[in-house]
């Protein structure tokens, strides 16, 4: 605008640059690396779990309670089933002296520290299977409240109480709580070892690292497959460094827990490498990766459980994993890693020599079980009708069957055994001489096809396949048949057609064969007479073979 005089009115701040108006500071979006491996820290505080500090009410404890003891009594009610083969192996290697049991171990291929725990059982309450289940039993029940804390302590109460879910519904728990194996305390070790690694390496409280290296070192002495799962773990805490902050702690950490681990273990390393060289489980088919997908399925149950589960852990998975990675996805890939390693281990190891059984995977079981309750409990209302649907189908209300659902021996055992006298021969399959001789009156001699057993509470492992090859019979089996007097009885106890299987391997084509081939020389024998026979009932339905049994008398010098 211009005055009269021509000059121009000056506008005020016209000379002055035109500022832009402030706007608040802008974070700078982090990076796509920064993204997806964020440090495993949920919050500034080392000390904060992934899931909120809920407290401990009454009535969680209440329910807890409850749950424990219902479970106690319906699992419980299988308490009196007979013993099967390895069930017999147990009880005869743990009825010797304590300081006997890690040599006698170099025989049959497993750690030490379940048997040497049984020992102790028995020495306390007897070995009678009713005895001998509660310990797997006891082991069962602390599973559910170790899901508890598990889940309510990385992830909340939501978590916690569909973790201890899924465990009071598991068939697996359900059936080795009334076996006198390890799978049961596996279950429990494998999960309170994958909670404490959390803590640990996830979270960072390192309080839980030296309790975490003992929970390590206590599975690998359970089982060989927790040497898979240490393996997994160990590749899961450089994955826990690499998103660090602080990567060289994290690794520092690493190194004292599983190095600790590794010492405590040392002791055990010869046996094991003996154990490597002469023993294995030669009875077991190499697995193809289609039953390894089934036997993985079915440890959660028949399929129409396994889609229940799938939809509603699937919804929840897969919103909490969707990018950018909260630090709650990251301990769910961190927790996903353990039972991934150890099943892949698992399954190459086989190709070499098979050691892929549905019970060895126990040591998979808690942390494949974690991933699915934290699914489920971010799926929300769809999780929740899931698990309600998995429990429908999976109470456990079926548990109590037929006292010889897992073996006949007992049966075997009560019909001939009053007709036996001392020095008498019992000739049965390779392996089942401790659970024969659990059930038979003492005083009888055993064998099996590469001869005579020195101790009938144990199992000799080793060499298996070659030893069956070798034996012949005629020579190491009649010997002690001529050996008895005029009178004298030998009873032989072998597994029936079904044995075989669909896919036998060449070792449980040699252990059928080899029986058989002994009870066809003694049939053809005109010194030894038929007396009597057992045959499976019609109806009876074993989860391992029956077995077959003849009663032969000695009439006349063979």
């Amino acid at each position: 605008m211009q005055t009269q005089d021509g000059a121009r009115d000056r506008v005020p701040g016209e000379d002055e640059p035109m500022l832009a108006p402030e706007m608040p500071p802008v974070k700078a979006e982090p990076s796509w690396a920064t993204r997806r491996w964020a440090p495993p820290l949920l919050t500034g505080d080392d000390d904060e779990p992934l899931g909120r500090k809920d407290r401990v009410q009454p009535v969680d404890l209440a329910a807890l309670t409850g749950l424990v003891v219902l479970l106690g009594v319906l699992w419980g009610r299988a308490r009196g089933v007979f013993y099967w083969v390895d069930e017999g192996i147990s009880v005869g290697i743990s009825s010797h002296a304590f300081t006997s049991i890690p040599g006698i171990l170099r025989q049959d291929g497993a750690p030490p520290l379940y048997y040497l725990l049984l020992h102790v059982w028995m020495a306390l309450f007897g070995a009678s299977a009713a005895a001998t289940h509660l310990l797997s039993l006891g082991f069962g029940l602390a599973t559910v409240p170790a899901a508890l804390w598990a889940g309510w302590s990385l992830f909340g109460r939501r978590v916690g109480w569909t973790l201890a879910a899924l465990m009071a519904l598991s068939p697996f728990l359900a059936y080795y709580a009334n076996e006198t194996r390890m799978y049961s305390l596996l279950v429990l070790l494998g999960l309170v070892t994958t909670a404490t690694f959390v803590h640990a390496f996830v979270i960072r409280r390192r309080r839980y690292l030296p309790v975490f290296a003992l929970l390590l070192t206590l599975l690998i002495y359970t089982h060989n497959w927790g040497l898979f799962f240490g393996i997994g773990a160990g590749l899961s805490a450089v994955m826990c460094a690499l998103s660090a902050r602080n990567r060289l702690a994290v690794l520092l950490d690493a190194a004292f827990a599983f190095g600790a681990a590794g010492l405590l273990y040392l002791p055990w390393v010869p046996t094991l490498l003996a154990q490597l060289a002469h023993t294995g489980t030669p009875f077991i088919p190499t697995p193809s990766l289609v039953r390894a997908r089934d036997d993985v399925l079915v440890v959660f149950g028949p399929r129409e459980a396994i889609v229940a589960l799938g939809i509603g852990a699937g919804v929840g998975i897969a919103a909490l994993v969707r990018r950018p990675w909260n630090r709650a996805a990251f301990a769910l890939v961190a927790i996903a890693v353990l039972p991934l390693v150890a099943l892949t281990l698992g399954l190459l190891f086989s190709r070499y020599n098979s050691v892929w059984q549905v019970r060895y995977l126990a040591v998979a079981l808690a942390p494949i079980a974690l991933v699915l309750a934290v699914g489920l409990a971010r799926g929300r209302q769809i999780g929740v009708a899931s698990l309600a649907v998995y429990a429908l189908i999976m109470v456990p209300i079926g548990v109590k069957q037929h006292p010889a659902q897992k073996s006949d021996v007992k049966l075997v055992a009560d019909r001939f055994g009053p007709k036996l006298q001392r020095g008498d021969l019992v000739v049965t399959d390779f392996g089942s001489v401790p659970v024969t001789s659990y059930y038979f009156p003492p005083g009888l001699r055993y064998a099996e096809a590469p001869g005579l057993v020195s101790d009938e509470r144990r199992s000799d492992q080793r060499d298996g396949e070659d030893r069956l090859r070798a034996a012949d019979p005629r020579i190491t089996l009649l010997p002690l048949v001529e050996s008895l007097p005029t009178g004298g009885h030998v009873l032989v106890v072998c597994p029936t057609l079904r044995f075989l299987g669909t896919e036998p391997t060449e070792f449980v084509k040699l252990l059928f064969a080899r029986c058989h081939e002994f009870q066809d020389l003694l049939l053809g024998n005109g010194g030894m007479r038929l007396d009597d026979q057992y045959e499976p009932e019609p109806g009876l339905t074993t989860v391992h073979a029956p077995k077959q049994a003849r009663l032969f008398t000695k009439v006349s010098p063979t």
